[in-house]
């Protein structure tokens, strides 16, 4: 794909051709500026497109909640993550508080176990 300065470029050059056309280009002082604008705009459009295509944000795999009920293994209950309610299946018996991590999502659902502590910090 073509980079987004070139893109831009391209957008720029045709709106101005077009606007010389049509005669719109009338006060350059007013013009100028503002197709410069509009060609810094386009420029960060595309530019967070591209850099975002292959980007999932609704990864929850590997994230951090709390149960805010008991689950036993293989039923549904709830969970909080990042300050949202997700429904959840529980891949073993989880209490009221314990930390899960979400193993992956399904739906609207997420797959959750009990998240393993270290022995080292429990102690301390």
């Amino acid at each position: 794909m073509a980079h987004p300065v070139a893109i831009t470029l391209i957008i720029i050059v045709v709106l101005i051709i077009v606007l010389v056309i049509t005669g719109y280009i009338s006060d350059p002082i007013i013009d100028i500026p503002t197709l410069a604008l509009l060609g810094f705009l386009t420029y960060r459009v595309i530019d967070v497109t591209i850099k975002t295509r292959k980007r999932n944000l609704y990864t929850y795999e590997g994230k951090m909640g709390i149960a805010i009920e008991d689950i036993k293994n293989g039923e549904e209950g709830y969970i909080i993550i990042e300050g949202e309610y997700w429904k959840a299946l529980a891949l073993e018996d989880i209490k009221k508080n314990d930390e899960v991590v979400v193993v992956k999502r399904d739906g609207l659902k997420l797959i959750v176990k009990r998240r393993a502590r270290n022995i080292e910090t429990d102690r301390t």
